[in-house]
């Protein structure tokens, strides 16, 4: 063999040896980064194109409720009329300090003027008025009555008369401010009443003088007409 083909075949030699090793780098590549995926990537298959990111789950909308916070309702009664109304303080006993004999023009010309301080001192006794021929005063005059001072303007509540036993007995209860006929109006009126008889006030009534004003006289038992007082009860706030 010439020189010539010794070189020509060592050279193939060469070239073939790199091939060879180029083959090997190559597949020695090809096998470590399939490897190194499946390592990364499992469950897919070596060669298989990677599967698309999927999106993140959106966050989820978190709805805010309020908690229900049970209120303390606090009860505030109502009051009645009658109960916001100022409650008034219960009636007294009042005393009145004198007793007058009263007539049409005042206490000048009252029937037994002499008696009437009984109804303070001896109701027993007590006050009457004259006697008369007619239940109307024998058209002489057109009354007569009994006047109580109670010293001082009081709040009158309620005023009680003992008639004594005599029945048929027609009365008015004045008070005022002065003893006097113009100055003592009408507060209650009783007809043919008994033994005795209530005048309960609906509304207070401040005044000094109370008058039992006789408008008409019970029989006496005599054939006569005759008005008698035994006793006063006044009920008030001094």
């Amino acid at each position: 063999m010439d020189v010539a083909g010794a070189r020509r075949k060592a050279y193939l030699a060469v070239a073939t040896g790199v091939v060879v090793l180029a083959v090997i780098g190559f597949a020695v590549f090809e096998l470590t980064g399939h490897v190194t995926n499946a390592a990364t990537s499992p469950g897919r298959a070596p060669g298989a194109p990677a599967p698309a990111s999927a999106p993140a789950p959106a966050a989820p909308t978190s709805t805010s409720i309020a908690p229900v916070v049970p209120t303390t309702s606090t009860s505030h009664p109502v009051a009645s009329p009658a109960a916001s109304a100022t409650t008034s303080p219960p009636l007294a006993g009042l005393r009145a300090v004198a007793a007058v004999a009263f007539g049409p023009t005042g206490t000048g010309d009252g029937d037994n003027p002499q008696l009437a301080g009984n109804v303070l001192t001896d109701p027993g006794a007590g006050w009457m008025s004259d006697w008369y021929t007619t239940d109307l005063f024998g058209e002489l005059k057109r009354g007569t009555g009994l006047l109580l001072d109670m010293g001082r303007a009081v709040s009158l509540g309620k005023v009680s008369v003992d008639l004594g036993t005599a029945s048929g007995t027609s009365l008015q209860l004045r008070a005022g401010a002065q003893p006097a006929p113009g100055a003592l109006p009408v507060l209650a009126s009783a007809a043919d009443a008994g033994a005795r008889v209530s005048f309960p006030l609906a509304k207070p009534v401040t005044a000094r003088y109370v008058l039992l004003w006789f408008t008409k006289l019970p029989p006496d038992g005599s054939g006569t007409y005759q008005a008698a007082v035994h006793g006063v009860t006044i009920a008030g706030r001094p």
